[in-house]
């Protein structure tokens, strides 16, 4: 499951979209991972939120205004990451908890 969110960070954690679809998702036993604008939360955060991964557009380009301006382009980009470290996991690369550092 692919859930999206302008700023996951601790106001995710208390009631918004991605945490419910992620914790939905968790009773049918699929995996969830977040796309969003920033990503403030750590991986243990991430983890009782029920989410496996996030993938922010500031990770790509930390500048917002830039981020902003060119977040098409971005969103390929991390659309492209996700879909290489979840969709195809090979031997060597299976898919990862946390693909973004804290």
């Amino acid at each position: 499951m692919i859930t999206g969110e302008g700023s996951l960070d601790a106001q995710s954690l208390h009631g918004k979209a991605p945490v419910g679809v992620a914790h939905a998702a968790a009773r049918a036993g699929v995996p969830t991972v977040a796309v969003c604008g920033r990503r403030s939360l750590t991986s243990a955060q991430l983890d009782r939120a029920g989410l496996a991964a996030a993938y922010a557009l500031t990770d790509l380009e930390p500048d917002v205004a830039r981020c902003l301006s060119d977040a098409g382009r971005l969103l390929e980009d991390v659309g492209a990451a996700v879909a290489r470290d979840w969709l195809h996991p090979t031997p060597d690369r299976p898919s990862p908890a946390h693909p973004q550092g804290d």
